[in-house]
């Protein structure tokens, strides 16, 4: 059993990427499934969301699978404009008919790369293609889900064309509750012009009737749906538009996306204490910008302590992997030298037994590369997480009032890449530890580095 988001467009995306951060920093529980919907498969958004780093894709995607997918039969649609799919040239009539309903700008959209911030068409294109089985195969697995959640927008294109259609599918295999997460304008744009331009005023125009829209259509058929956008001129540290150019198909990380994802957690709960209300929205504390930061999350830690300990653990795995000290672990085994190193600063002995205790065939320098291997994987999902919170939290937001060890990592590291400080760190945490082998499921590098690694997670956590 799980919970299901359902991504639906652009701004669907930028909320799974939030969804996957906080999954993989240990802020929400490991039951949350994602289905990303959107035509447009190849631009680097949808890439960034598949594999946010090598390691984080398929199975191993913090929500098990983050590979956008066309709501719609993109193979038989092909790289056809909008008006060539509906419109027969040879048949006047259906020309005159779509023209009297769309203008030539909206015919000439592609549809397999997106619906160009206009609902019209993605709202016609849906409708066409919903009951393919490209859809419904997605939306199988709904069928055990213990909630579900519909994400996106309703100024775009994608998602206000498609979310009204895709709830109704989505009835189709599941009859609990639907929650919706739905974001009003939270970016800037440039205001050129030209076919396929999306200006400030269609964004303006889009939230008008997609706000219109969603009240008398849409929110009858969801249980409670969270509104959430920042509309004002007004900028605080944390609460602002993101600028966005013409053409930029990239991430664009916003404070708002965190929001947008702290409804898994709120609006259940809202739900179950009061069934009358279908809307929601959030006001921001401006005495207390950090209240995210405060707030416990689904594990019962606070996204502070966790973005914290993943720091610490940022830190340290990025000092092991240094050239510096993964050239000198490798040496160690070279030659058959068992130099435990226990009586200098530099002792690392808990990580050495369990290289050496799970080694297949006394191979203990490749097996040690692959603990390496997989420590700077590690690192670079960490990274994944920091550099989000940083970007959303100013330093004297997310950082903790005169904290010795925070501070002391990076002055060490940053002074001498073979710190005693972190071996000595390192050996105290690792103390007394270690992975031994079992000889009927051998533990891999993967497993050693992945084992220690949490144990550094722990201990700055505690």
């Amino acid at each position: 059993m799980a919970r299901y988001v359902i991504s639906v467009g652009g701004t669907g995306q930028h909320i799974a990427l939030a969804l996957t951060r906080l999954a993989r920093a240990q802020a929400l529980e490991s039951d949350i499934r994602l289905i990303a919907l959107d035509p447009d498969v190849e631009t680097p958004l949808p890439q960034r969301l598949r594999a946010p780093t090598p390691s984080l894709s398929g199975r191993r995607h913090p929500l098990q699978d983050g590979t956008v997918k066309a709501p719609f039969d993109i193979v038989r649609l092909g790289k056809k404009s909008f008006q060539e799919l509906f419109v027969d040239a040879d048949h006047k009539q259906e020309t005159d008919i779509f023209e009297c309903l769309f203008d030539a700008d909206e015919g000439s959209i592609p549809v397999h790369k997106g619906m160009y911030g206009t609902p019209c068409v993605g709202a016609t294109v849906f409708a066409e293609g919903a009951n393919s089985d490209a859809l419904q195969n997605l939306l199988k697995p709904l069928g055990s889900a213990t909630q579900v959640f519909v994400c996106g927008s309703v100024v775009g294109g994608t998602g206000a064309g498609l979310i009204h259609k895709l709830v109704d599918e989505i009835r189709r295999y599941y009859n609990r509750d639907i929650f919706g997460i739905f974001m009003l304008p939270w970016f800037d744009v440039d205001s050129a012009g030209g076919a396929g331009a999306i200006t400030p005023a269609i964004i303006a125009r889009n939230a008008s009737h997609g706000i219109k829209y969603f009240y008398e259509h849409t929110i009858p058929n969801l249980s409670a749906s969270l509104l959430i956008g920042y509309p004002g001129a007004r900028q605080t540290k944390v609460l602002r538009k993101i600028h966005v150019g013409q053409g930029d198909m990239g991430e664009n990380p916003s404070y708002l996306h965190l929001v947008a994802a702290r409804a898994l957690v709120e609006l259940p709960k809202a739900h179950t204490a009061n069934r009358g209300v279908k809307a929601y929205g959030v006001v921001h504390d401006l005495q207390n910008e950090g209240w995210l930061l405060d707030a416990p999350w689904e594990t019962g830690r606070t996204l502070r302590q966790l973005i914290r300990a993943l720091r610490i653990q940022q830190n340290l795995l990025s000092f092991l992997v240094h050239e510096t000290n993964r050239g000198k672990i490798l040496s160690h085994y070279r030659g058959g030298t068992w130099a435990k190193l226990t009586s200098s600063a530099e002792s690392w002995g808990s990580l050495d037994y369990s290289i050496r205790n799970n080694a297949p065939d006394q191979q203990h320098q490749p097996f040690a590369e692959q603990v390496l291997a997989r420590a700077e994987e590690l690192r670079q999902e960490v990274e994944f997480c920091v550099a989000w919170a940083q970007q959303l939290f100013p330093g004297e937001l997310l950082d903790i009032p005169n904290d010795a060890l925070m501070s002391g990592l990076a002055e060490a590291f940053t002074k001498n890449a073979e710190s005693p400080f972190h071996w000595r760190l390192l050996q105290s945490m690792w103390k007394e530890r270690e992975l031994k082998a079992n000889p009927e499921k051998p533990h891999s590098g993967a497993d050693v580095a992945q084992y220690h690694a949490d144990i550094i997670f722990q201990a700055a956590l505690s």
